[in-house]
């Protein structure tokens, strides 16, 4: 006869951690490294938007940014609102925030890339850029 273990017999109780406010932004951490990981394997970026997630709470969301810290690049952008970019402690992981024309927050994203996606001119605008140059040399050209 065949042993099938059963647990009809035993008492089980389940326990819940004491409500931890830091636990969200803990699994970030997690996440954020798992990120890394993918980044250094396949060079793709990855995006965790915070404003799409459950709210940290004032505790976890403080909690997250001294964890990350602050590294050597700031960047701020002006164009139909401010963005600004803040490299962290950890290199490859940036700290973006999006504001509208009245300067509220928008969107709040943690980033994982050797670059900011914002910062990668798209390959149209560098093929205009490339035209406006041989205009520039054409033109200086003309003029010698």
């Amino acid at each position: 006869m065949e042993h099938v273990a059963s647990f009809a017999n035993i008492p089980i109780r389940v326990e819940h951690p004491k409500n931890d406010p830091l636990a969200l932004a803990k699994t970030l951490l997690h996440e954020l490294y798992s990120l890394v990981n993918k980044l250094l394997q396949t060079n793709e970026n990855s995006i965790l938007d915070l404003r799409a997630l459950p709210p940290l709470g004032a505790e976890g969301y403080k909690f997250l940014k001294e964890q990350l810290g602050i590294g050597e690049v700031k960047v701020h952008i002006q164009s139909f609102g401010r963005s600004d970019i803040q490299g962290t402690a950890y290199p490859g992981i940036w700290w973006v925030t999006h504001y509208n024309q009245d300067d509220e927050l928008l969107t709040e994203m943690l980033e994982v890339g050797f670059v900011p996606q914002l910062l990668k001119d798209p390959k149209d605008d560098v093929i205009l850029g490339q035209c406006k140059l041989y205009e520039l040399l054409q033109t200086l050209k003309a003029a010698s």
